[in-house]
């Protein structure tokens, strides 16, 4: 005899077939019973990340400018002041700072010995900013040969669709007074 609550073609709630299903569902010790449910949270897992990544290389030119030019600055100042004028005006020139900041940075006085080691590691790091600028520079202006692996990647998911990333924020960047 049915329960009142069976329809025909179902078991009933507390059926002995239900009660082995979930039974042999226990025994198998697996955390959920279908995976669809968390292939679909993987899916979305996975589009927010590429979401997250793409934000990411639109904007991070203005995160890494306004690092650099912290960099810059006293790499500036060490080799105006201790190294090669030569190297101090192409690290003056490369973008990351202003004529103004420049002319405001000559007039400064003071011990920058502290910065770096010698005039080596001052000169390599004026390599390594002036070849960030360079890159840069080139992704904006369109060089596609002679841009990195992701500076080519940007280019054409932003560059080539009209989208320019930005170079700086004001809000990011240190001020020289």
């Amino acid at each position: 005899m049915a329960s009142s609550s069976s329809t025909p073609g179902k078991p009933a709630p507390f059926s002995r077939e239900l009660i082995e299903k979930e039974i042999e569902h226990l025994k198998k010790r697996r955390g959920v019973r279908s995976a669809q449910e968390t292939d679909r949270a993987y899916g979305k897992g996975l589009i927010a990340l590429a979401v997250v990544c793409l934000l990411w290389l639109y904007a991070m030119d203005p995160f890494f400018f306004s690092y650099n030019r912290g960099d810059a600055i006293r790499v500036y100042l060490y080799l105006h002041n201790y190294g090669s004028d030569a190297k101090a005006k192409a690290v003056a020139t490369c973008g990351l700072l202003q004529p103004s900041e420049v002319a405001q940075l000559n007039r400064r006085t003071g011990s920058f010995q502290d910065y770096f080691n010698g005039t080596g590691p001052a000169e390599g790091k004026a390599a390594e900013l002036t070849a960030y600028m360079d890159q840069l520079n080139a992704l904006h202006e369109g060089r596609y040969e002679s841009l990195s692996v992701v500076n080519k990647l940007r280019y054409f998911l932003f560059v080539k669709t009209g989208l320019t990333p930005p170079i700086r924020w004001q809000v990011l960047n240190s001020s020289i007074d």
